[in-house]
């Protein structure tokens, strides 16, 4: 009778072990897909392609190199891109971006843009983390809501250029179907010839932009 009461203890012990494999691998295979499940969400969660369109705005701060003195201004920051989804991680555009600063040389002191035109390459090292960099126009031009009396003073509608190059690093908060909200840090850098001479200078401006693909 003392053997096989042994024998029955050995069954529940040997039971209760298959049952622990059992639920250990049941467990496992769950955490498997629902970990499956939540990445396939977000790999899916906006859908990059054809045509993109960019707006972003935020403060801005500019430093500036005058053959005289140096200068440097925080102000409003935009930037406008327009392109195409080669690849749902890749795009190629046209990338504008402006920055605001007073301007206190030849004629009266005056709000102007630092600003660039570059075509650019977006690349997106994960689904919501991207960068940005691009090479082309750099410029100084008026700002149209501070022109006054251009007929007697050509200055106030004097644009300059030279050459510009734009890096920028965003991460997306909020997506979509083929509409993302992003944050980014933008550093864009110019180099023109204004009536002073040569003045160089690189600005940096922290933006919210919305984004349609």
């Amino acid at each position: 009778m003392y053997n096989n009461i042994l024998k029955f203890g050995h069954c529940l012990t040997y039971q209760n072990l298959g049952m622990k494999k059992s639920l250990l691998t049941a467990l496992y295979f769950s955490i498997l897909l629902f970990t499956q499940q939540v990445v396939a969400q977000d790999i899916i969660k906006v859908e990059r392609k054809g045509l993109l369109f960019g707006t972003s705005l935020g403060p801005g701060y500019t430093s500036l190199k005058f053959p005289n003195k140096n200068q440097t201004d925080t102000g409003l920051a935009l930037d406008l891109k327009l392109g195409y989804m080669v690849r749902p991680n890749l795009a190629l555009l046209l990338s504008t971006n402006v920055s605001v600063y007073d301007y206190s040389g030849f004629g009266r002191n005056r709000k102007r843009d630092f600003g660039i035109v570059a075509p650019s390459v977006q690349y997106w090292v994960t689904n919501k983390l991207w960068f940005l960099g691009g090479v082309g126009l750099g410029g100084d031009n008026p700002v149209f809501w501070d022109i006054r009396n251009p007929d007697n003073d050509p200055l106030e509608t004097k644009y300059y250029f030279g050459l510009g190059g734009v890096a920028a690093v965003g991460y997306e908060i909020y997506q979509k179907n083929n509409f993302a909200i992003d944050i980014k840090t933008k550093i864009s850098y110019r180099n023109v010839e204004l009536k002073e001479g040569k003045t160089n200078g690189v600005s940096a401006a922290l933006l919210i932009g919305v984004n349609f693909y």
